[in-house]
């Protein structure tokens, strides 16, 4: 190693055997060539490259800017390949001979073994490393194909006009996204992709707009993708391939009116997240990065690169592939003084010639007014719908099972929406007013569609239930609806043209851009009147002039939510419109005397004894203050009470009077009141919210339920004459009422309401009943007379065609007396038909759960309120529960237990199998209680199975081929042993086991009977 001469003549022989191998591999593979061919040619002897010149050597171990500054050629970036190549042969051949020699004194001299391999431990890590250097320096030449655009692909997307050049080279940030761009032009649909890019490059032809709204100046550079949604294809194949494809990573490059899209080979640049990084990208800002520093190995292909490696990797190479578009093609146009040279990748350079927008880096941006984000904002503008709201619809999407039953059933298709739109809106988007129904918000729409029961087409108003969306199980791409009363277009804009608002843009930017078309035509139907109130406000030196278009647009919306939508009033003739002098008093009072009473309201409604929670101006120019009601005067009956009072008030001579008052939810937001003042405990009382539309409405619930021993009376014995007239004129009325929209013969239940119950899962208010599902059979069993029996008798038989079968149902039905817990809709407060309800008449009924064996409606309470009291809020009228909590009815209607009530279960089993039957292989067992011990009612029960099992085995121990078994219960023992007595026919009878000295006993606290043939 000391003696240059012997290692120069080691390398010099190494490399003529590394060529001659190379020569001989090479006249092989022609060998192979010519056998083919059938021709021959001389064989060239090896010969060594000679060594690069020194100049080549210097710029590969050099700067890139060296090598741009040389005017570098593809050409150029071979040759200093194959210097980098040699080297890396010097020195592989250097470690050879080392580690061979090595090898050679070891074994003569062992003593001396490890001083040797210390030496050449030392001389082989210094091959090491210029091997290392070596082929990073390869991997990093290679990066120079960025510079002189092997495999760059640049394409014209627009030709114009250059920039003028005091224009600077801007580079942005942050990454766009071509559907979220062309979305604000044009709409789109869930299914824009790749394929469909070249709509967006037409649309960058067409509109200079659209240009200046992706381009921030003249002259810039951006990075692009197609979508960052997942688009799902149906084949997995395809949704990885098509969506990487969505994803790709591109430039765009505009120079004036100039614009072209350059895709590079480099997978960071596919994949990057913005173009240079943020500060907490982990290095550091690339506008302080010099670029004149870098060398070949910062730029390596390196195959296993730390993250933060990975980062400024993408970022030199990036800084790489722009000096070569500005160098061969001038992509950027003329911007810079002096000829293209190395000064392009220099610090300097950027920093006289180049901008860095950070558009995509928070911390250098400057703070803004904050805003909510788009799916809170249609939240909270969507919280103003009241009834007399004006709202935005999107037929196509609000519309559902759900929500509009009369237009769309649900179907059992698994790939579709999973129901069909039978009828369907003329316009797919529309404007329509609310209005209240029962609990929720609806529209109207006009549907129209083909009638499968009238055989023709039918046009009618369909009904849109817009409360019952939220909790609907249909999917939706568009936004659905939006309550206009409190959006203004200036929000709307700024949402449609917000990027990072644009994220998930398919659900509301082409909703939104048709509710600002809407206002926007609507603010040019209103600018004479806003003119005229501006011009009033200013007559009058009423608040300041920055203060005036607000106080306009805050009474403008006060005003048409209070009057359910209206256009605002116009002049004409010169003429003031009739709300001329509400829309002054509004603006007069928004302007600042509306808080200058404030202190006097809140003493008057002290006075009265009431506290004051909120003061308001309505739409009607009116003060209005919301106070929270006296401890006395609360409902906490099955829920918190939630209304307060609203009074509304008016200041006279002296003082202020009340002019009206009525009980209210205090609002979240109210577009047609304008809060002027709130005091404490006001949020408390806003968020209280009531599973009833109005405090009187749920009075008038409760009050119903309270009725219930009143009408009970009349089924509790036999009735008078007027009584039972009275009851069977009612429930013929709603059995005819049934029967006219009805098939089939179907007949009214009773129930009256003695509690009410609330679901807050399906915030589903219900009563809670007693009733008789067989309500003809209870008013024959209770009739006076014969005659009045037999008038409920033929009336129930008459509508049925088979008049025999008809009398023998209604005789059956007579004889079996059940009154049930039963479940109805809240429209039973409605009812004008007496106690009798049925689904034909919109009062929904069904069981209630929880029925076992007791014959109380008591027993039947207690296992429904145990079983509901984790998703159900239950309350009972005074006097329907006694002091013990349990229910009261049965003493009311004579239910009892019956004498010696004692449930029991007779159980039949009968061995399987034609061979080895045992002499007694059917039986019957009478087993205590209504279940089996610890049996939960389920229909796989392992302790219902035990107890089989050990029956069975009493019987034949030995094992069994299966058996078949089957159970009823009876109340009482005497009953259970009274219809074992009848349980067989001849020639079989049923025989006590204790009867048969041979037969197997029972376990201990059963009774059994063996099936055996009679005598």
């Amino acid at each position: 190693q000391s003696n240059p001469v012997l290692l120069a003549n080691v390398v010099e022989a190494g490399l003529r055997e590394q060529a001659e191998k190379a020569a001989e591999k090479a006249a092989a593979e022609r060998g192979d060539d010519e056998d083919a061919s059938g021709e021959r040619s001389e064989v060239a002897l090896p010969v060594v490259a000679p060594a690069p010149g020194s100049s080549i050597v210097s710029l590969a171990t050099g700067t890139v800017a060296d090598a741009i500054g040389t005017g570098i050629t593809s050409e150029g970036i071979a040759a200093m390949k194959e210097a980098a190549n040699r080297e890396h042969q010097i020195a592989t051949v250097k470690a050879k001979w080392i580690q061979a020699k090595t090898t050679e004194i070891a074994e003569t001299v062992k003593a001396m073994t490890p001083f040797y391999e210390e030496q050449a431990a030392a001389a082989l890590a210094h091959t090491e490393d210029v091997r290392t250097y070596v082929a990073k320096l390869l991997q990093g030449i290679e990066s120079l194909d960025l510079y002189v655009g092997k495999d760059v692909e640049v394409q014209s997307v627009r030709e114009g006009e250059a920039a003028p050049k005091d224009v600077p080279l801007t580079f942005v940030q942050k990454k766009l996204l071509m559907d979220e761009e062309l979305a604000v032009w044009t709409d789109l649909d869930e299914w824009f992709d790749f394929e469909k890019e070249h709509l967006f490059f037409e649309a960058l032809r067409k509109h200079d707009g659209l240009v200046n709204q992706i381009f921030p100046t003249e002259r810039c550079v951006l990075v692009m993708a197609v979508t960052r949604r997942y688009i799902n294809y149906g084949d997995k194949w395809a949704n990885m391939a098509r969506n990487d494809e969505n994803r790709k990573v591109f430039l765009l490059v505009r120079n004036g009116m100039n614009i072209h899209r350059v895709f590079s080979p480099v997978e960071s640049h596919l994949g990057t997240a913005r173009l240079f990084p943020t500060k907490d990208d982990q290095e550091r800002i690339f506008r302080g990065f010099d670029g004149s520093q870098i060398k070949f190995e910062d730029v390596a292909y390196t195959d296993k690169l730390e993250k933060h490696e990975q980062f400024a990797l993408h970022y030199k190479r990036f800084l790489l592939l722009v000096c070569g578009l500005d160098h061969r093609f001038k992509l950027f146009g003329d911007f810079y003084e002096g000829p293209q040279s190395m000064q392009f990748v220099s610090m300097d350079f950027q920093e006289r010639y180049c901008r860095f927008l950070c558009d995509d880096d928070e911390s250098t941006m400057l703070p803004g007014g904050d805003r909510p984000s788009v799916s809170k904002w249609i939240d909270e503008k969507n919280a103003y719908l009241r009834s007399g709201s004006r709202v935005l619809c999107n037929w196509y999407e609000v519309m559902n099972p759900d929500t509009a039953p009369g237009a769309c059933k649900e179907n059992s298709d698994r790939h579709g929406r999973g129901y069909d739109r039978r009828y369907t809106p003329k316009d797919r988007t529309g404007i329509a007013v609310a209005y209240k129904e029962g609990d929720g918000f609806c529209v109207d729409v006009e549907v129209s569609g083909y009638s499968y029961s009238s055989h023709s087409d039918r046009t009618f108003n369909c009904k849109v239930n817009l409360s019952r969306f939220e909790n609907s199980r249909w999917d939706y791409t568009d936004l659905p609806f939006l309550c206009l009363d409190a959006v203004e277009p200036e929000d709307l804009h700024w949402y449609i043209h917000h990027r990072g608002s644009r994220s998930n843009h398919l659900s509301y930017i082409r909703f939104f851009k048709l509710a600002l078309k809407f206002i926007e035509r609507e603010r040019a139907d209103e600018q004479d009147t806003r003119q005229r109130l501006a011009q009033a406000l200013a007559d009058g030196n009423i608040a300041a002039p920055s203060e005036r278009e607000s106080i306009i647009g805050q009474a403008v919306i006060a005003w048409r939510a209070a009057n359910r939508g209206k256009p605002l009033p116009r002049f004409e003739g010169g003429s003031a419109p009739a709300a001329w002098k509400s829309l002054l008093d509004q603006m007069y009072m928004l302007a600042g005397e509306g808080k200058r009473r404030i202190s006097e309201v809140e003493d008057f409604v002290r006075e009265i004894g009431l506290t004051p929670l909120r003061l308001v101006l309505s739409g009607g120019a009116k003060l209005v203050v919301y106070a929270a009601p006296r401890p006395e005067e609360c409902d906490d009956r099955l829920e918190r009470h939630a209304w307060v009072h609203s009074i509304t008030v008016e200041r006279g001579k002296s003082k202020y009077s009340e002019k009206s008052r009525r009980w209210a939810s205090l609002p979240q937001q109210a577009a047609s009141e304008t809060t002027l003042h709130q005091w404490e405990g006001a949020d408390d009382w806003a968020s209280r919210a009531s599973a009833f539309p109005s405090y009187e409405r749920k009075a008038e619930v409760m009050a119903e339920a309270g009725l219930f021993a009143a009408l009970l009376k009349p089924f509790t014995t036999t009735m008078s004459e007027g009584e039972h007239e009275g009851q069977f004129e009612d429930w013929r009325r709603v059995r005819c009422a049934i029967l006219g929209n009805s098939k089939y013969v179907q007949n009214p239940s009773i129930a009256i309401p003695f509690g009410v119950v609330y679901y807050p899962r399906s915030k589903e208010l219900r009563y809670l009943c007693v009733g008789v599902h067989n309500a003809h059979a209870l008013l024959a069993r209770l009739a006076p007379s014969d005659e009045a029996k037999e008038r409920v008798r033929a009336a129930f038989i008459k509508p049925f065609a088979n008049k025999g079968r008809a009398s023998s149902r209604f005789d059956e039905e007579l004889s079996k007396e059940a009154w049930s817990l039963i479940g109805t809709t809240l429209a039973l407060a409605d009812n004008r038909r007496g106690v009798y309800v049925h689904s034909g008449i919109g009062i929904g009924v069904e069981e209630v759960h929880g029925k076992k064996h007791s014959p109380l409606l008591a027993d039947w309470f207690d296992n429904w309120r145990e079983s509901s009291k984790d998703h159900a809020r239950v309350w009972v009228a005074d006097g329907a529960l006694d002091a013990n909590g349990r229910l009261s009815l049965d003493a009311l209607l004579g239910i009892e237990l019956p004498e010696g009530y004692e449930p029991v279960r007779v159980r039949e089993i009968q061995l399987a199998g034609s061979e080895s039957l045992p002499k007694y292989h059917h039986w019957l067992d009478l087993c205590p209680g209504a279940q089996a011990p610890g049996e939960d009612g389920s229909f796989w029960s392992a302790s219902r199975d035990n107890e089989i099992k050990q029956l069975v085995e009493s019987v034949q121990p030995e094992g069994h081929s299966g058996y078949s078994s089957s159970h009823r219960v009876y109340l009482t023992r005497h009953d259970a042993r009274a219809a074992i007595g009848e349980w067989v026919s001849a020639p079989h009878r049923a025989v006590p086991a204790t009867e048969l000295p041979d037969a197997p006993k029972p376990p201990e606290g059963y009774e059994r009977w063996f099936v055996v043939e009679g005598c």
